[in-house]
């Protein structure tokens, strides 16, 4: 009952952790000369004023912080509600000529014209052209025209495989056999309207694909429409139906580490309260950013929906620190206003330089050459400081309030009796044991854990990177099985499609002639789709050869210069004859020449993939010299053209980025430290061990056969982000215990018992909130989730081990030079009323 008394009689007796008041010992002086007291920077008074006020209102009106909050979150949900998503990977596309070109090609020409191909298959021994595969092809016609969708004025806007004439061969499958009349596979194709705008081509798409699902039934055949569209409709609603399953396993297993962390059933739900707030704000005041709002973003991206799981992980550290700093001080016997202010007024403080530092590595993501990259490090950016905000009012305010009543309801009470004595948890006593590493071997840690980064550094020089549409498709999943299915059936990606933008005079003779020479040229490749002997190429000029084929127009044709044995003659009106085609063949002529004769497009149906676009790149380049002959300016571009590219900036920005992060996080510690402590050289401490972790996470990567992908790729700024905060909360409590103790080595420990317990489990929490990725479907989110939560577990080892020994060797340092540091004020406050519990 000793403790309980002195906390009923109020009576002052010196905590054994503090030195005499009178005379500060800290960093005392070896050589018996006289000490330098040096006190802090005047640095960071904005940051302390601000904190100032965080801290009265926490102290003073709680109410009123927990109103104000509810409003702003009301507001910005209903901004979040508004939030879209686009998974196209081309949205990665960097701002290059053939980038630029495939938007010309989409807006000015219609992407060569949109269409939906629909698989009719047959299966393994099966005939499409029998009985059931006819009937098939049949009501798949009949669901198009009953769609209700308007497919223009085409004049064939559907062609079918057993009804396509002269372009069946190119709607089988490769194993057909004509003269046996067997085949395993066929496509219905249906050509969109060429005016379409992506929104129109999309619900398009989806209504005549849900259409043929829904009316389509042959027994042994298997029907299944795909384009662009479907497969983007596919992914999204993939990621849209797996992402709350993620979240809400991510905040299972934190609820499950919290519960064992702080044993409050309250602090947990204070927690997940502050989360949800967090994520509702990042979401609001992204979509005031995004394209329907300010337009300073874009939409969110494919990598922009693991964005909560990442506020999950990084928010949580805060509600752990306040919460933890909170416990302690009433532990000291603080009262709950003084509890909660004093919580703010020091690890505030920390919090501030780490929601800062992870801000600025997060928005250096904005010198990315990929758009959704660079935004990623925006809407990274916004998380991070809504759950700083969210979280440094939320939780004193409430907690303030919750135990204030409660203290006024039965101050002596076995539960308030139990809570005062209520000691550091197991995951704080366990770190408070790794401070004898700092203690005993402080060198011989870190040349461990240099000759480990040197190793895992030459490791990392062999991590590969890859960029492929395919990564974001589960290969298990319904759309990645019928991908599978068309690449065997027809060799590649149906709807793969390499444009040459022509710019120039395209009405004269010698250039129509050279785009038909171009056609046949490329006809010898199997890097380009034929019908028979010809290659699928479209263009002004062969429009203007179908209607030479065509008895109703040959003569107008012959008439205006166009012969199909000899060409276009050196006196063909070639304006004239492509003013025939505009009034003949109006849709397809907008897919392929401008309004002036100034402008048009080579459509060629490739078969390149991802993987051999270099190869029809140089192959094209060779083919279109007639075209440059004849005064035309040739670009060549495709989507897999776009994301090769694409993967090239991704490689070049990897060390970029790295860069970039580590000198900017590094500048503003080492700025930060030189002002307000006056000791610079902490901010190089205090980047010690993120230094370590990025290679240790880039060996890893090698070890586990991980690549840089658009995922991946972010694991650096990642790192970055979490592990310096943690190097900061360790050296700005290391700096206030050297304050309060008699040796560096006690000052070590209790940074480790205190700080690194709130980094345990907050390393935990958020290892486990990223960890849940390891079961999503997509394997770039698998790698990603493991290895971030290899990267966290990675940077709370650094942190409790190296910069510990870094900060013992840099107290000797100080102490042998006469340092001795003064406490600061709201310390000398708590230190003279402190009321020692629980001895």
């Amino acid at each position: 009952m000793a403790a309980l008394d002195v906390v009923r009689r109020g009576r002052r007796r010196r905590d054994p952790r503090l030195p005499r008041a009178a005379r500060p010992t800290a960093g005392r002086h070896r050589g018996g000369g006289r000490a330098r007291r040096r006190p802090p920077g005047r640095g960071g008074a904005a940051v302390n004023t601000v904190l100032g006020i965080l801290a009265r209102l926490a102290e003073a009106r709680p109410g009123r912080v927990l109103v104000g909050l509810l409003a702003l979150t009301i507001v910005l949900g209903a901004f979040a509600g508004g939030a879209q998503s686009d998974s196209e990977l081309t949205a990665f596309a960097p701002d290059s000529e053939a980038a630029a070109a495939l938007d010309r090609v989409q807006e000015e020409f219609g992407a060569g014209g949109a269409s939906l191909q629909v698989l009719v298959d047959a299966g393994e021994g099966g005939n499409v052209l029998g009985p059931d595969g006819l009937e098939a092809a049949r009501q798949v016609r009949e669901a198009i025209e009953g769609s209700g969708v308007d497919l223009g004025d085409r004049v064939a806007p559907v062609s079918s495989f057993d009804q396509a004439g002269d372009r069946a061969g190119s709607l089988l499958s490769t194993d057909a056999d004509l003269e046996a009349g067997t085949v395993t596979a066929g496509l219905v194709v249906v050509d969109l309207p060429i005016d379409l705008t992506e929104e129109e081509a999309l619900e398009a798409s989806t209504t005549l694909a849900d259409a043929i699902d829904a009316q389509v039934d042959v027994d042994g055949i298997d029907v299944d429409p795909y384009n662009q569209y479907v497969l983007s409709s596919a992914l999204q609603t993939g990621s849209e139906e797996e992402m709350p399953r993620l979240l809400g396993l991510s905040f299972l297993l934190i609820i499950g580490i919290l519960l064992f962390q702080f044993r409050s059933v309250s602090d947990v739900l204070l927690g997940l309260v502050g989360l949800v707030v967090s994520i509702t704000w990042t979401f609001g005041i992204g979509v005031i950013l995004g394209p329907d709002g300010l337009g300073l973003v874009g939409p969110f991206s494919q990598i922009s929906l693991i964005v909560p799981v990442l506020i999950v992980g990084l928010g949580i550290d805060y509600a752990i620190h306040l919460t933890s700093r909170y416990r302690e001080e009433q532990r000291h016997g603080e009262r709950p206003p003084a509890a909660a202010a004093m919580a703010v007024r020091t690890v505030g403080g920390a919090l501030v330089l780490a929601t800062t530092t992870s801000v600025v590595g997060f928005l250096t993501n904005l010198a990315s050459p990929l758009p959704p990259i660079a935004d990623f490090g925006v809407f990274v950016a916004v998380g991070v400081i809504s759950a700083f905000v969210v979280m440094a009012m939320l939780v004193p305010a409430a907690r303030n309030l919750l135990d204030a009543r409660r203290s006024r309801r039965a101050a002596t009470s076995a539960e308030a009796v139990a809570e005062a004595h209520r000691g550091p948890g197991a995951l704080a006593l366990l770190s408070g044991r790794a401070a004898v590493v700092a203690e005993r071997a402080p060198k011989a840690a870190l040349g461990v854990a240099l000759a480990v980064s040197l190793l895992a550094t030459v490791a990392a020089t062999q991590v590969t990177t890859t960029f492929s549409q395919d990564d974001f498709i589960p290969s298990d999943s319904a759309i990645g099985r019928l991908i599978d299915r068309i690449a065997d059936r027809f060799g590649g990606e149906l709807t793969e499609t390499t444009f040459v933008v022509l710019d120039g005079d395209l009405a004269t003779p010698a250039a129509a002639d050279a785009m038909l020479t171009v056609a046949r040229d490329l006809s010898g490749t199997d890097l380009v789709r034929t019908t028979g002997d010809a290659a699928q190429v479209s263009s002004p000029a062969a429009l203007v050869a179908e209607l030479a084929a065509d008895p109703d127009t040959a003569g107008a044709v012959a008439d205006l210069g166009y012969a199909p044995e000899a060409g276009f003659t050196e006196a063909a009106d070639v304006a004239g004859l492509y003013e025939l085609v505009r009034s003949e063949l109006p849709a397809r002529a907008v897919s392929v020449l401008g309004p002036d004769d100034d402008a048009g497009v080579l459509v060629i149906a490739s078969n390149a993939g991802q993987d051999r676009a270099g190869e029809l790149e140089s192959l094209l380049r060779t083919a279109v010299a007639p075209l440059e002959e004849a005064g035309l300016t040739a670009t060549i571009t495709s989507e897999p053209l776009v994301l090769e590219e694409s993967l090239d900036a991704l490689t070049a920005s990897q060390t970029q980025g790295i860069v970039i992060t580590l000198v900017a996080a590094l500048l503003l510690l080492v700025t930060y430290y030189g002002i307000k402590e006056r000791k610079p050289l902490l901010g190089v401490i205090t980047m010690i061990p993120s230094l370590a972790v990025v290679s240790w996470v880039l060996g890893t990567m090698w070890v586990l056969d991980i690549s840089f992908n658009v995922l991946t790729a972010m694991v650096a700024s990642i790192g970055i982000g979490i592990g310096v905060p943690f190097g900061i909360h360790v050296t700005h409590r290391f700096l206030e215990d050297r304050r309060r103790y008699d040796t560096i080595d006690e000052a070590i420990r209790m940074t480790a018992t205190h700080t690194g317990g709130a980094m345990a489990g907050s390393a935990f929490t958020t290892a486990a909130g990223f960890g849940v990725l390891v079961f999503a479907s997509l394997v770039p989110m698998r790698q990603f989730g493991m290895i971030v939560a290899i990267t966290i577990l990675y940077s709370f080892v650094a942190a409790i081990l190296i910069q510990p020994a870094c900060l013992k060797l840099w107290g000797e340092w100080r102490a042998r030079r006469g340092d001795v540091a003064e406490l600061h004020e709201h310390e000398r406050r708590r230190s003279g009323s402190e009321v020692l519990v629980g001895s």
